[in-house]
C-alpha cells in the first residue's frame, strides 16, 4: 500500500461544529446556546429546522427569539437515549439542520435509572460504574464524535470534591472541600464538543439589594484556540463567530478511514487463570451437591452459616469474584469439612444424611465458639 492510498491531505469533510453548555440553575445555558445555535445557522448557509430535545420545558419560551430570526423549529419533550440517537440519524440524513439538547444531563440520570431498574434499583456500586461508563461512552459520545452535522447540548452544574487534610483543634483530620465545578454526566462528555462553555450568573449587590445582574461565559475548550481561556458578558453570537469564521478556513475534502480493520486486543489475558478459577468454583458446587444441603428453611440457614464460616460471606457473587488464591483455598477448605465429616460419620456416610447434616452444625457451632 502506498502512504497516498493510506493518509490524505489535512481538510474538513464539511463544516459541522459541536458546542457543550454547562452551568447551574438561571445561568444562561439555553440562551446562549439559542444565540449560537441561530448564528450559525445564518453562517453556514443551513437549511431546514433546528430540532431541539427539550426535557427542561423551556423551547416555548424560544419561539419569538427563533421566531425573529425567521428559523423553523420542532421540537420534542423526551429524557430518553434513544432518541438521541434517533436524532442523530434524522441530522446525518439532513432532515435537520441541528440538533440541541436541553439538558443532556436529564437524559444521563435516565440512562443511570434504567441501568439500576434492570438490577433491582439496587444503589450503584464501584464494579456498576464500570458497566455503565464504558457502555454511555459506546452508546452517546463515541456516535457523538462520529456524527458529521451540527450539534449543541446543554448540562446542568454540579461541584467537583478534593480530600484535604485541615488542622483543627490541635488535631488534623481529613474533609471533602470544594475543588471546581463540572457538568453533571459522565465525566468525559462534555469535552467531546469542539467548544466546551461554562456558564455563571453574577449579581452585584448594594444595602440588601440586587443592582446589577449579567451571565459570564468561560471558554474551557476551544479546538480553533482564536476564543480559548476568554470570558464573555451576557454572551452573543458575535462572541463565538471567530471559531465559525475559522472553521470556514479550512478546505472541504475527503478523509482516509481506516485500512487495518482487525481486532488485535487480546481476548483473554490469563486464560489459565479463568481456568482455575471455574474448577474451584465447580469444587465448590460439588462440595455441597455432596452435603446434600435442600433448599427448605432450616438447610438454608445451615448452607448460609456454612457460607459465612467458609467464606466469611454469604453473598454468591462476592464468592465467584473472589481474588483467585482465597477462592482457592476457600474451596479447599470446604472439601476438608465435607471429608471430616464424612470421617466422623464413618461408612455410608451418604446414606445418612440427617446424621451428616448434626454433624455439620455441631462442626459450625464449634468453629463459632471458637471465635467468639
Amino acid at each position: 500500500m502506498k502512504l497516498s492510498e493510506f493518509a490524505s491531505p489535512l481538510a474538513a469533510e464539511n463544516h459541522f461544529i459541536k458546542m457543550s453548555i454547562g452551568g447551574f440553575a438561571g445561568s444562561g445555558k439555553t440562551r446562549t446556546a439559542s444565540e449560537f445555535a441561530a448564528g450559525i445557522y445564518k453562517d453556514l448557509g443551513l437549511t431546514g429546522p433546528i430540532l431541539i430535545l427539550d426535557n427542561e420545558l423551556s423551547a416555548r419560551f424560544l419561539k419569538p427569539f427563533f421566531n425573529a430570526q425567521g428559523i423553523d423549529v420542532i421540537t420534542k419533550d423526551t429524557d430518553t437515549l434513544g432518541d438521541v440517537l434517533t436524532s442523530f440519524d434524522f441530522l446525518e440524513k439532513k432532515e435537520v439542520a441541528l440538533v440541541f439538547i436541553d439538558s443532556l444531563t436529564k437524559m444521563w440520570y435516565k440512562f443511570i435509572r434504567d441501568y439500576r431498574a434492570n438490577h433491582s434499583n439496587r444503589k450503584m456500586t464501584l464494579n456498576d460504574w464500570g458497566v455503565v461508563i464504558p457502555e454511555w461512552q459506546d452508546k452517546f459520545s463515541d456516535r457523538l464524535v462520529k456524527v458529521k452535522g451540527n450539534i449543541v447540548f446543554t448540562g446542568r452544574g454540579g461541584y467537583e470534591y478534593d480530600l484535604e487534610e485541615v488542622e483543627e483543634g490541635g488535631r488534623t483530620k481529613k474533609q471533602f472541600v470544594r475543588s471546581g465545578v463540572k457538568m453533571k454526566m459522565q465525566g468525559e462528555t462534555a469535552f467531546e464538543t469542539d467548544i466546551n462553555i461554562w456558564m455563571e450568573a453574577k449579581e452585584e449587590m448594594e444595602n440588601g439589594s440586587v443592582t446589577k445582574q449579567w451571565r459570564e461565559a468561560f471558554i474551557m475548550k476551544d479546538r480553533s484556540t482564536t476564543i480559548d481561556g476568554k470570558t464573555f458578558v451576557n454572551p452573543t453570537y458575535k462572541d463565538f463567530k471567530p471559531v465559525i469564521d475559522f472553521l470556514r478556513t479550512v478546505p472541504i475534502g475527503s478523509l482516509a478511514g481506516a485500512t487495518d480493520t482487525r481486532n488485535l486486543a487480546p481476548s483473554d489475558l490469563y486464560p489459565e487463570k479463568r481456568i482455575e478459577r471455574e474448577q474451584a468454583l465447580e469444587s465448590i458446587q460439588a462440595s455441597f451437591d455432596q452435603l446434600g444441603i435442600s433448599t427448605g428453611a432450616a438447610d438454608k440457614k445451615l448452607k448460609i452459616d456454612l457460607w459465612e464460616m467458609v467464606f466469611k460471606t454469604n453473598s454468591k457473587s462476592k464468592v465467584e469474584n473472589m481474588h483467585l488464591d482465597r477462592l482457592k483455598a476457600s474451596a479447599d477448605l470446604l472439601s476438608e469439612y465435607k471429608n471430616r465429616i464424612a470421617i466422623l460419620i464413618g461408612e455410608g456416610s451418604e446414606a445418612k444424611p440427617e446424621l451428616f447434616k448434626s454433624t455439620l452444625t455441631a462442626l459450625i457451632e464449634e468453629r463459632k465458639f471458637h471465635e467468639s
